[in-house]
């Protein structure tokens, strides 16, 4: 096995690990909001605040950042397994999965999408900068997969 593949299958770790924390981080969010873990739990995102505060730009109601919320963990945790997926089945067969590369890839490009999009919606230009700079990455990531010499 060469050095290139064990490259390109630590960008896959290191994606699977991000989306990993990015999520358990959420989840404790959560926790938290529902006092299952104390209110100023370390761990905790800070990111449900955000998402209320933005959809009260619109007048929402009290279920629609819960519903938001879920949709963004529920997103997460597909991204999460579908990395996993592909480390975990490339790493085995010592050649890359290109059906779990691609819809890892994907998936997580299309989450950054979407929060995109949302912040246009909800006018939250101060986040915008970090999910374009996220896109960025992950994009540069998935091209380099095909770039760089198997």
């Amino acid at each position: 096995m060469s050095t290139i593949f064990y490259c390109k299958l630590g960008l896959l770790v290191f994606w699977g690990s991000w989306f990993l924390i990015a999520f358990c981080t959420n989840l404790c969010e959560c926790f938290e909001r529902l006092r299952i873990v104390p209110r100023v739990w370390p761990f905790a995102s800070g990111n449900f605040r955000g998402v209320a505060q933005a959809l009260k730009t619109y007048s929402s109601s009290r279920w629609l950042p819960w519903l938001v919320f879920c949709g963004v963990l529920c997103s997460q945790l597909l991204v999460v397994c579908l990395y996993w997926w592909a480390v975990i089945s490339s790493g085995s067969a010592g050649s890359l999965n290109w059906t779990a590369i691609n819809a890892a890839c994907i998936s997580g490009l299309g989450l950054w999408a979407a929060f995109m999009l949302a912040d246009e919606i909800l006018k939250q230009y101060d986040v915008e900068h970090s999910h374009v700079l996220f896109f960025i990455a992950q994009l540069v990531t998935f091209v380099s997969f095909y770039v760089l010499p198997s």
